[in-house]
């Protein structure tokens, strides 16, 4: 397992990256203009991957989410409302 750089050092980091890719890249390939917020690593480093420049891109919390998800096998919660059917955008992850 990789490394992550933590503390101040990890601070500065993370705003030299987002600063330097301040949109979401995967919004970007939609077409879609979107504020980059979680610096991600491309290869986990749960699963080998280090924390360097190549190894990282910049997305929004949507999709860093989405990723993550996808990764490590997580289902994404469906809210549900008081009447026991699905509410909003959660219907449609099923």
């Amino acid at each position: 397992m990789g490394d992550r750089i933590r503390g101040r050092k990890g601070v500065a980091l993370r705003k030299r990256r987002l600063a330097a890719e301040p949109l979401c890249r995967m919004c970007k390939a939609e077409g879609r203009v979107t504020a980059a917020t979680v610096p991600d690593h491309i290869v986990p480093l749960a699963k080998g991957g280090e924390d360097v420049g190549d190894n990282i891109r910049c997305l929004c919390a949507a999709h860093h989410d989405q990723v993550t998800r996808e990764e490590f096998g997580h289902r994404r919660r469906i809210e549900v409302g008081a009447d026991g059917w699905p509410v909003g955008n959660s219907a449609r992850s099923r």
